[in-house]
């Protein structure tokens, strides 16, 4: 019996997220719509913060807005992909201008969503990355 619990507690292990947001109200928000699936390991207002802490703790996935102090996503997106190569990148925004989003996906990003996602689709988009992050990783066939 006492292996039956063990095995289905690996099972229940959620895939890590990082959450980098300057307003306080939505890091509170995201956190509470996504601890059921997700371990946060940190909610985090700027972009310094989201670099260094993914660096540290290399989460599955980060969740990152498009406006907040220390250069945005621009910014964050470039030193997380360098930081933690194997951490899946969403970014989080209202401003879907088409020159963003090119920019934002050669950096490094997986996919674009907007604020105000119904939770449940945020939650599908955030395991997506996930799971295609090794195909984008892929080394190139010479």
């Amino acid at each position: 019996m006492a292996d039956d619990a063990g095995m289905s507690h690996l099972v229940d292990v959620h895939p890590t997220l990082l959450i980098a947001d300057d307003d306080p109200v939505v890091r509170s928000m995201l956190s509470l719509t996504l601890e059921r699936q997700f371990e946060i390991v940190a909610a985090v207002p700027d972009s310094e913060q989201a670099i260094a802490t993914a660096g540290a703790l290399r989460p599955d996935v980060a969740l990152i807005d498009v406006q907040m102090p220390g250069g945005g996503a621009r910014t964050a997106v470039r030193g997380i992909a360098e930081a933690s190569p194997e951490t899946a990148i969403v970014v989080l925004s209202g401003d879907e201008s088409d020159s963003l989003v090119r920019e934002l996906m050669i950096a490094g990003a997986m996919t674009y969503v907007r604020k105000g996602i119904a939770p449940h689709e945020l939650a599908a988009v955030l395991h997506r990355s996930i799971r295609a992050r090794p195909l984008c990783q892929a080394p190139a066939v010479a």
